[in-house]
């Protein structure tokens, strides 16, 4: 969400992410842009009060494209700040309007000087739908809570082996439990070739549970054929496959303000109080020292 990110877009890299002005219940964004921040251990609430200012920076001018931003749920020290598209025209569009505001620049250029204090590293990563190995009806951000993103690592010239194997996977969700998301970018930019995300909405860390009931379900409607025959393609193709749970950090995100009915208070987060002012306790030589002053 900083001016860095932006700044991608002029020297030709691919741009975009999670989140739009459209309607909340839409479709998945057909690109998706991820800027990811390792933050200092111990620095993070300071490093959000930065945040807050690109925050600030965008509300102040009316900025019509939103960005959504989660850290870790559980460990970890990065955070994601995520933009979205429907197309690369609508993308270049949305760069050459930030370059011709000077005050936006200005105040981003002031940002990322004092975000830069609590950042060990940086990274862009540009990911493109892939609607073949998603699945799930449309569904609203602004209800969601978490996103748990699992990072698959595929064996160079064995795409296809992996989404055989994913599709294996869609169609028995579809059969065995029809009301589950997830959806699948592949990675174009950023990170080796033959990464995939695939982002798994969530309302709560207790969809986590284990659910007994709906992974027979699932396993039955994939069959024992079609299990064996997957677990195969996965063993062939996926170098390695990491499992992350994120949550949405409402205080360093830009989002619709559509989104407080829709998705409630969590959107508008009270800032945190000041910080007390300590009191010294007067000693019973200060009393005395009072009392004979004139």
């Amino acid at each position: 969400m900083r001016k860095s990110l932006l700044l991608l877009l002029a020297i030709g890299s691919f741009a975009s992410a999670a989140v739009e002005a459209r309607a909340q219940a839409g479709p998945p964004p057909k690109v998706l842009s991820i800027f990811r921040e390792e933050i200092k251990p111990g620095r993070g609430s300071a490093h959000v009060k930065v945040e807050a200012g690109y925050v600030r920076a965008f509300q102040k001018v009316k900025w019509p494209v939103y960005s959504l931003a989660m850290t870790p749920a559980v460990g970890g020290t990065d955070a994601w700040f995520m933009t979205a598209y429907d197309s690369f025209a609508a993308m270049d569009k949305d760069r050459q309007s930030f370059n011709k505001d000077p005050q936006l620049a200005a105040d981003f250029e002031r940002l990322d000087a004092l975000d830069a204090d609590f950042r060990t590293g940086e990274r862009s990563i540009v990911c493109v739908l892939n609607e073949e190995l998603s699945f799930g009806a449309s569904f609203d951000v602004s209800q969601m809570r978490f996103f748990s993103v699992n990072t698959v690592r595929v064996r160079p010239g064995h795409d296809s082996e992996y989404q055989e194997a994913r599709k294996i996977l869609v169609e028995a969700f579809k059969k065995g439990n029809p009301n589950a998301h997830s959806v699948v970018y592949a990675v174009a930019a950023g990170m080796p070739n033959g990464t995939y995300l695939v982002f798994t909405p969530r309302k709560s860390l207790a969809e986590l549970d284990p659910n007994p009931a709906i992974t027979k379900a699932v396993q039955d409607a994939m069959g024992d054929d079609n299990s064996k025959k997957r677990q195969k393609l996965l063993a062939d193709s996926v170098i390695s496959s990491e499992t992350s749970s994120y949550a949405f950090s409402p205080r360093m995100s830009y989002v619709p303000k559509e989104w407080a009915k829709t998705g409630g208070e969590f959107w508008t987060p009270k800032p945190p109080p000041p910080p007390r002012t300590a009191v010294a306790k007067k000693t019973e030589g200060d009393k005395a020292a009072e009392k004979k002053a004139p």
